[in-house]
């Protein structure tokens, strides 16, 4: 409403609002290889930590959002994206935890479960 009552034009700062990327948060001009070495070490390492059986709320829930914020700053990976869905509903409910929670050994696994297949729908996207 305030860009339509005021008539700007500014889909750059629409777009960054409609995919909840502020401005602090660095884009992949310039940087998409590292971007994505970054989201692919991310899923390694939440892949790793959970089948070393690290299932504790602090433990797992740092890299997770690490990696759902490296999701959001790679344009090619788009808001609706179901990989990136999976891991911010994981984000959203680890996030309701107290640190020395854990998961229990269904959620463990339905959660490597999501990772795993999030990361091989990465992988086809890069494709």
């Amino acid at each position: 409403k305030f860009v339509q009552k005021y008539k700007l034009a500014c889909p750059l700062a629409l777009e960054r609002i409609k995919e909840d990327r502020p401005i602090t948060v660095k884009d992949d001009k310039g940087n998409t290889k590292k971007c994505i070495a970054d989201i692919v070490s991310g899923f390694i390492t939440v892949m790793d930590k959970l089948k070393l059986g690290m299932r504790a709320m602090d433990d797992v829930y740092p890299d997770i959002r690490d990696l759902y914020d490296n999701m959001c700053s790679l344009s090619i990976v788009q808001p609706d994206f179901d990989g990136k869905l999976k891991i911010n509903d994981w984000m959203v409910k680890l996030s309701h935890m107290k640190a020395a929670d854990e998961l229990s050994e269904d959620q463990a696994r339905q959660m490597t479960f999501d990772v795993e297949s999030s990361y091989t729908e990465f992988n086809k996207l890069l494709d």
